[in-house]
């Protein structure tokens, strides 16, 4: 195990109890919001003006409804569960007690989460509470959305 993934467990125990496994190298190239929506080429923020990317026609800001605005640019619903659905792609989003957006991550193919954390690791965690409560900065799962997934080809 790497000394970032050690820090990892650190910062989040219950990653360590709840399960996870490391998906990729550290890359500051994009955050968890990016990764969330599927572009690993950028990151995101809730201010296109800063030389960040956000969604079009989305609320700018750092609060869960801006967030949920973007998510939705990109045609994702507010949803009551994080059970997996397969004709769904699925993301929860993070949130502080201020109601400010701290985090979000995605649902994999096989019911198990997927999140960026900061320049680390992207990882795999089994729940999305894994990474939720233990870091003031992750915040707690705020909300989760679906969208109907791509047909294959």
């Amino acid at each position: 195990m790497s000394e970032n993934l050690k820090h990892i467990e650190e910062i989040f125990p219950n990653l360590a109890l709840a399960g996870y496994a490391p998906k990729s190298d550290p890359t500051p190239v994009y955050n968890c919001i990016a990764y969330a929506a599927g572009d690993e080429t950028r990151r995101w923020a809730g201010f296109r003006e800063l030389g960040y990317h956000w969604p079009e026609n989305a609320q700018e800001g750092l609060s869960l409804d801006a967030l949920i605005s973007a998510f939705h640019q990109l045609g994702y619903s507010v949803c009551d569960t994080d059970s997996l659905e397969q004709e769904f792609e699925k993301v929860v989003l993070y949130a502080d007690e201020q109601g400010l957006w701290t985090h979000a991550a995605k649902q994999c193919e096989d019911g198990q989460w997927t999140s960026k954390l900061g320049n680390l690791e992207d990882i795999i965690h089994k729940t999305p509470i894994a990474v939720a409560g233990c870091d003031p900065a992750y915040g707690r799962n705020a909300c989760f959305m679906k969208r109907q997934r791509a047909p294959l080809p």
